[in-house]
């Protein structure tokens, strides 16, 4: 049970700076299981294809940062701005609940300057009766139930990942493994741009919910040393008949879009692609991949296929106003 109503020792004040991004990319590497959301590189990707202002804080306590929190300003309505906080905080420090409350209660403030100002907020906490508890202390309510995805530790051997998996899951990646299919792994200009023009005409073709393309290119220009975009294809021939997009931050990735054809989806190219992303990313030193949404009333077979490496399936409380 969640206890709100001791509150913080004396000696703990709370300030929010604004946050740098040498800093951010520094302080973001010491979170384990950090969200896309709370990235620099998605954050500039946001501002430049939607049009949104960026707001990075860093949440200190006598100097020593315990927080990060990323918001973006969408729009004004009649003179309010209406503020979005997506995954975030994320938490540097073993902090008490009365502690993180007082946080929150500052980063509340920041991003509710006026009265009018409207703030949505899905917060980087599970869906319990304690989290709801906790942002209704905030004086915050629910209006969106919670985000689901599933989160897979990739710091094992690849052995100890590959006995992980599936058998239905296992026995598709080596189906994948033997059907003479070419992997190339890209994050030049020319050819994760070609790339995108592919994922962009299957989604549209699909009609699918994914992030847009041009929310990958502008996080891929941006993304610099501290993390990057990289896409994986796999090729019959000079032919490609499948891919996928990934992005790190700290010391996670990301699982963004995925794209194939009858030849990919018969050589289960999305098998061979993802385990072949997960020893990539492993080697090159993360620890955690975030495989993205899932939905196992609406999209039930892309839930089981992610399902399947062996992650845990996470859900978020909501979206609260």
């Amino acid at each position: 049970m969640v206890s709100l109503a001791v509150a913080p020792p004396d000696d703990f004040a709370f300030e929010a700076v604004p946050g740098a991004r040498r800093d951010w990319d520094r302080l973001i590497g010491r979170i384990g299981q950090s969200s896309l959301e709370q990235s620099w590189a998605y954050g500039d990707a946001v501002a430049a294809s939607q049009g949104a202002a960026v707001t990075r804080l860093i949440i200190r306590n006598g100097g020593r940062p315990v927080a990060l929190v990323q918001g973006f300003r969408t729009r004004d309505v009649k003179l309010a701005s209406v503020n979005r906080i997506l995954r975030g905080p994320l938490w540097l420090d073993d902090l008490s609940d009365a502690q993180r409350l007082e946080a929150c209660r500052l980063i509340r403030r920041e991003f509710r300057a006026r009265r009018r100002d409207l703030l949505f907020w899905l917060p980087e906490l599970p869906d319990t009766v304690d989290s709801r508890r906790f942002m209704g202390a905030l004086g915050m309510r629910r209006m969106v139930t919670g985000y689901s995805t599933v989160w897979l530790d990739i710091r094992p051997d690849e052995d100890q990942l590959r006995r992980g998996l599936k058998g239905k899951w296992r026995n598709a990646l080596v189906s994948g493994e033997k059907a003479g299919l070419r992997v190339r792994a890209v994050e030049r200009n020319r050819a994760l741009e070609e790339a995108m023009t592919t994922y962009d005409r299957f989604r549209r073709n699909r009609r699918f919910i994914g992030p847009p393309a041009d929310l990958i290119r502008q996080m891929h220009a941006g993304a610099g040393k501290a993390g990057h975009v990289r896409v994986w294809e796999a090729f019959h021939g000079k032919v490609a008949v499948a891919g996928i997009a990934m992005v790190r931050h700290g010391v996670s990735a990301t699982y963004l879009a995925g794209w194939t054809g009858e030849e990919g989806r018969d050589g289960n190219a999305h098998n061979l692609l993802l385990w072949r992303a997960i020893t990539e990313l492993r080697g090159g030193g993360t620890d955690w991949l975030d495989l993205g949404g899932v939905d196992t009333q609406t999209s039930p077979g892309i839930a089981r296929f992610k399902l399947g490496l062996g992650g845990e399936i996470a859900t978020l409380s909501g979206t609260y106003l």
